[in-house]
């Protein structure tokens, strides 16, 4: 995980995870999908922008790749504060998934990222 232009605090570090399911192994999904994985993630308290990694074996780099990020509270639960969670640049790779986050905070926040990869 490297951090890039306008970090303003120490770079996010993964701090607990889901265990990765698939939700469509072997099913006639559609089109080019043949497999659908779900996981998430929750990260140390940061602000600022940074390029985050998350290795996961299912990526490839022809995989389709969703991330979702959301501040977490002290019970690792999801809500919308006042805080813009930004995540843009997805960049699957072989074994692993490369992506930028901006959190607009004054402060450091904890937050979860959500990742949906379609294969």
């Amino acid at each position: 995980m490297t951090a890039t232009e306008s970090s303003a605090s120490g770079i996010p570090q993964i701090a607990g995870h889901s265990q990765p399911t698939i939700h469509s192994e072997n099913l006639a999904i559609g089109g080019n999908v043949g497999a659908v994985w779900r996981a998430w993630w929750t990260w140390t308290p940061a602000h600022g922008i940074f390029n985050l990694q998350l290795p996961w074996n299912v990526i490839g780099t022809n995989s389709t790749v969703v991330i979702t990020a959301s501040e977490i509270d002290s019970n690792g639960n999801r809500f919308v504060g006042a805080a813009a969670f930004q995540v843009s640049s997805i960049a699957p790779g072989n074994g692993v998934v490369t992506f930028k986050i901006n959190i607009d905070w004054g402060s450091s926040l904890p937050m979860r990222t959500d990742v949906l990869v379609f294969n």
